[in-house]
């Protein structure tokens, strides 16, 4: 085998290290994380764990981080301020999601069948979940205007808890449709306290889940970016 040239192994080892950083370590211009510009949300980014409905780490989610495009992050930590003014604070679930989460979303549903699960959707099958409008074959979240989240109370301890919703996130269920009355008073207080404020600052909500919220003036609609979710990522 002939030896390779001193200034080939250079070059290799120069090309090598760039193309990574481009692929794993930058995300598209207009992309912040959140906690850069509003530090206080709380982040509880589930599919970058097991604790979701698939029971395993999403596909796209290398770290449990919340990812916008820049206006709809500061349109959030608006909102952020205003919440602290009375002592609650934001908590997000999900925010920009990689394509490829979305599809792994779909395939999971079809290989569901007729099963139901007592947590996610007790009385809908999951091969189901897609044609109800529980799972998106395409999301709003993928141009970074989407996000998932509720807001935390202190509890009597002061740490803070979320807040009395009826229902947990992800709970593929008609009760947890906005305007639903098969929760209590507290839980619809609740859940109309977090639009309204939401809505203050220029976020809709999707009807059929009280955590879904869609910034109005996104500057990435109709988009489907693929970048994964992860701590590293900075701006290009």
């Amino acid at each position: 085998m002939k030896p390779v040239p001193a200034l080939a192994v250079l070059l290799i080892g120069l090309i090598v290290p760039m193309s990574g950083v481009a692929r794993g370590e930058t995300m598209p211009k207009g992309f912040v994380h959140v906690k850069d510009i509003a530090p206080t949300i709380i982040e509880d980014i589930r599919y970058a764990t097991s604790n979701n409905f698939t029971g395993a780490v999403v596909p796209g989610y290398e770290a449990a981080r919340c990812i916008l495009a820049r206006p709809v992050a500061e349109a959030l930590a608006r909102v952020q301020a205003e919440f602290e003014k009375s002592g609650k604070s934001l908590l997000v679930f999900d925010c920009y999601r990689p394509r490829r989460a979305v599809e792994s979303f779909v395939r999971w549903a079809r290989r569901q069948g007729s099963g139901t699960d007592p947590v996610y959707h007790p009385d809908i099958a999951g091969s189901q979940l897609v044609a109800l409008g529980y799972i998106a074959a395409r999301s709003g979240h993928s141009s970074g205007g989407s996000l998932d989240l509720t807001f935390a109370v202190r509890d009597g301890h002061g740490d803070f808890v979320a807040a009395d919703m009826g229902g947990g996130f992800d709970l593929f269920d008609p009760s947890s449709h906005t305007a639903s009355n098969k929760v209590s008073q507290t839980a619809r207080a609740n859940r109309q306290l977090l639009v309204s404020t939401m809505v203050k600052y220029g976020f809709a909500n999707y009807h059929r889940e009280w955590w879904h919220f869609r910034f109005g003036d996104e500057p990435f609609a109709g988009r489907a970016f693929d970048f994964p979710v992860s701590a590293k990522l900075r701006q290009e």
